[in-house]
């Protein structure tokens, strides 16, 4: 009957085959068999729940919504001291969500039931819709153009299309074990905003990375381009990977991001109202890079900006010696230290431009992805064993800082007022 399940806000979807006969829901004789296989299935996938509400999906339609009574048995070894039956509400009625251009929304909708304090509780403990819920008007009579109504039932029309992207924005991730997993992009946003940012960080930071990642992560999308779990697109890490890196400060590190990811839930960076490249880098040299720079390619919100808080962290300055048999065998020839080497330029971010060894020229990109720097702007002393490296930040410079996203945070800014100081130009929209 179902084929995939997914624990979201403290509620149990759960995603029904569309091979399976469908008639059994408009007959009330068969819910007994719909409860078995709920209690089942939430058993023999080892389900960790312990909320109250399911909700039943097909090919993304709200088929129904079942909510959960505390006080009943069942078998399900993964939940403690928690004991459900069940109630089927409205299994006869399907919620149907029609779509006409992405903007014009009609719909056919049952009452949602928004919160468990919109149900109240039977005798035999099941929870029923209240008439009081279920004759809900939108508080301002005068704006009906706003909503949609159905059988005197009215639900807000930008809650109807936040159902709708909500149902759209699951995700495949290929994971590096070639394993494909499907989430909500929320789920997947907490394992990149972990995986990419310090939990320690400012709350404000830690928002400010969410967004960007979200922004990033819908870019991707739209160029159909497969998200993977590491640089290829963005770090993610799942929640068995989370707990290990985490240990005892699981909960807390997990309970903080999880709080930036939803507390800017749709939200992205946007210009020209086009959702734009939302690159972003561990640490600046003092100055952010322009993006021709480094790929060559200019973008408009890509441009240089100060970045001098990162010059004050322990990240910005690094030194590092590389033996000159692995600088040889890196460059593909002969490095010691007879070797010439000369900086010939540095672009407007004092990074270098040209940098030559012996008689190979390189841009110091090139330079520093060749030799593993941490950053484009480097400093370099010969001695007997190989060169000593010093460098000023860490990445390629380009958009957000990281470091300075949350030194800017620890002085008070909004996770808004750094994105539009790192991003030149751009808005801050809610996207769904």
């Amino acid at each position: 009957m179902f084929k995939n399940y997914k624990v979201m806000d403290d509620t149990l979807y759960l995603f029904i085959d569309d091979k399976y006969e469908m008639a059994s829901f408009n007959t009330n004789n068969k819910k007994e068999s719909v409860i078995e296989n709920i209690k089942r299935y939430i058993k023999d996938n080892k389900i960790k729940f312990d909320g109250v509400k399911v909700i039943l999906m097909l090919s993304g339609i709200v088929l129904s919504v079942v909510y959960l009574n505390r006080d009943s048995k069942i078998d399900n070894p993964n939940i403690t001291d928690r004991r459900y039956v069940y109630d089927i509400v409205n299994l006869s009625r399907p919620n149907v969500i029609n779509e006409k251009n992405n903007s014009d929304v009609k719909t056919n909708v049952s009452d949602t039931i928004k919160e468990n304090k919109d149900a109240v509780k039977n005798n035999d403990n099941t929870y029923k819709i209240t008439s009081n819920v279920a004759s809900k008007k939108v508080e301002n009579s005068a704006k009906k153009e706003d909503a949609v109504s159905t059988n005197n039932k009215t639900t807000p029309i930008n809650e109807v299309k936040k159902s709708i992207m909500d149902q759209r924005k699951m995700i495949s991730v290929k994971r590096s074990n070639g394993v494909i997993n499907t989430m909500y992009i929320e789920d997947y946003l907490i394992g990149v905003v972990a995986s990419e940012m310090p939990a320690l960080y400012n709350t404000e930071a830690l928002k400010a990375q969410a967004v960007v990642a979200r922004t990033y992560t819908l870019k991707l999308m739209d160029s159909n381009r497969v998200l993977t779990d590491d640089t290829n697109t963005q770090i993610y890490k799942d929640d068995e990977e989370l707990r290990s890196m985490w240990g005892n400060k699981y909960d807390e590190y997990y309970k903080k991001i999880k709080a930036a990811v939803y507390d800017t839930k749709g939200v992205c960076v946007t210009y020209d109202g086009k959702i734009i490249d939302a690159v972003y880098h561990s640490t600046s040299n003092g100055y952010t890079e322009d993006s021709i720079n480094v790929w060559g390619n200019s973008y408009p919100y890509l441009k240089s900006v100060p970045s001098n808080l990162d010059t004050f962290t322990s990240s910005y300055l690094k030194e590092v010696l590389i033996p000159y048999d692995k600088v040889s065998s890196l460059l593909g020839f002969i490095v010691n230290p007879d070797s010439q080497i000369e900086i010939i330029s540095k672009n407007n971010s004092g990074r270098i431009s040209k940098i030559k060894i012996s008689d190979k020229e390189y841009t110091g990109v090139e330079l520093r992805n060749l030799l593993g720097l941490r950053s484009a702007d480097f400093d370099y002393v010969k001695t007997n064993e190989g060169i000593v490296f010093t460098t000023r930040g860490y990445g390629h410079g380009v958009g957000m800082s990281q470091v300075g996203a949350n030194e800017m945070a620890k002085k008070g800014y909004s996770y808004k007022d750094i994105l539009k100081y790192y991003y030149t130009g751009v808005e801050v929209v809610n996207y769904y």
